[in-house]
């Protein structure tokens, strides 16, 4: 099987394969259990950092649009076009000075009115001139401003780069770049300590080895608090009881809250569905809601759900019958329900952390692992007894120093109020 989502491998742990790390013992024992997150990212991208401040660069899609404020006849900017334009007349199209930064002499572009399309008329970039909200772009039209019955440029709203001219033998043109954008986290140190006294150690049990059960316990409450630190810890630094530097790291959710808060949305508290019943309005919201997070990124995602969550959307398809969803087992057996929407796929795994916890419980984060980096100073390890001897017993722990690296998070999203009816009236 090929790796799922961005996971590495060939999906299947190989006979006598031992996990190299910590992290990929966590997904060995528990592919279904507690911490998917976590057990996830044992299989992703990783890189060990040298400082517990680590910083990255994101570059987007360019939209190669711009907001049209004004069209002139002259460059003075002092004649607002008033009739519709003619083949080869030049018109001086006002913007902000961030979307003439997009545009250079030769690009063709398309006028366009946004409420009637038929207006659309190519032109010809010219010249540029940028000056702060006066900025504009001289664009020769290619063709009449005729194409629409009701209106022309004169309604011109949006410009939209769709090529560039170039004579014969011409000079290579001026070149357009774009900055990208500029993150970056913290990495956050999670201790879990275990202890156990000489004499539990060497007591006989009918159950488990009370140390090995100790130790086991301890790796599963330490995935666990990776986890919750992944998905919901907020980024600080401070200054510890200790006197020294103490710091978090920013989680999946509050990342999605910063850098995307559009997508992050509650179906009881959206007044486009005041009142409606989640069987009446829900399949709507969600497709509305779906469209916008899929415009970027991949055409397969993976969710963590609450069982409240998977439950309403499974009520949506019994009600409907125009929702497709499928169980399957993918990479390292982990089990999923495989969701077909009419914008692409995604992979709804439930995550116990939701299900366990009733606010959380009709909640969903969609997200695409092959976007999260897992950055560490020292990755998951376990530290025999380091306490000063005299005491009867000892004191082991496991120990974490790590972060995550978040990129695009346009792709991703964070749905709330699964389930439930819409409170607004």
């Amino acid at each position: 099987m090929a790796g799922f989502l961005g996971m590495r491998g060939t999906g299947d742990w190989a006979t006598d394969e031992r996990p190299l790390n910590w992290r990929q013992g966590i997904l060995r024992l528990y592919p279904n259990g507690t911490a998917p997150l976590t057990a996830i990212l044992s299989k992703m991208g990783e890189q060990r950092v040298d400082d517990p401040q680590f910083h990255w660069w994101t570059k987007a899609l360019a939209t190669q649009r711009a907001t049209v404020t004004g069209v002139y006849t002259n460059a003075t900017l002092a004649t607002a076009l008033a009739v519709a334009g003619t083949s080869g007349q030049t018109l001086y199209v006002k913007m902000a000075e961030a979307d003439a930064d997009q545009l250079r002499a030769g690009h063709q572009v398309l006028l366009r009115d946004a409420s009637d399309n038929t207006v659309d008329v190519n032109a010809k970039v010219t010249t540029v001139v940028k000056n702060g909200a006066n900025s504009y772009a001289s664009c020769k039209l290619l063709e009449a401003d005729d194409n629409s019955s009701n209106n022309n440029l004169t309604n011109c709203d949006t410009l939209l780069i769709i090529g560039n001219i170039n004579p014969e033998g011409g000079a290579i043109p001026d070149a357009v770049a774009y900055d990208p954008t500029k993150y970056y986290n913290y990495t956050q140190i999670l201790r879990t300590p275990l202890e156990i006294t000489r004499t539990a150690r060497k007591t006989r049990l009918r159950t488990a080895d009370a140390y090995q059960e100790a130790k086991r316990e301890a790796l599963e409450l330490h995935s666990i608090e990776m986890e919750k630190a992944f998905l919901w810890g907020i980024r600080t630094e401070n200054t510890g009881a200790n006197g020294k530097p103490e710091r978090t790291t920013l989680g999946l959710i509050p990342s999605i809250r910063t850098n995307v808060p559009a997508n992050v949305v509650d179906y009881t508290q959206d007044s486009n569905y005041s009142g409606q019943s989640w069987l009446t309005g829900g399949e709507e919201w969600l497709d509305e809601k779906l469209e916008v997070i899929f415009r970027y990124g991949s055409m397969e995602k993976l969710a963590f759900a609450g069982s409240g969550a998977l439950l309403g959307i499974n009520r949506l398809a019994k009600a409907g019958g125009q929702i497709n969803m499928k169980a399957r087992e993918v990479a390292y057996g982990i089990k999923v329900t495989e969701w077909i929407t009419p914008f692409g796929s995604i992979y709804i795994k439930t995550h116990p952390l939701f299900s366990y916890e009733v606010t959380n419980r009709n909640s969903m984060v969609i997200f695409e692992p092959r976007l999260l980096k897992y950055k560490y100073i020292d990755d998951t390890k376990f530290i025999k007894d380091q306490e000063a001897k005299g005491t009867d017993g000892s004191k082991d722990e496991y120990l974490t120093e790590c972060g995550l690296e978040y990129h695009h998070p346009s792709a991703t999203g964070y749905f709330t109020g699964l389930n439930t009816d819409n409170t607004l009236v």
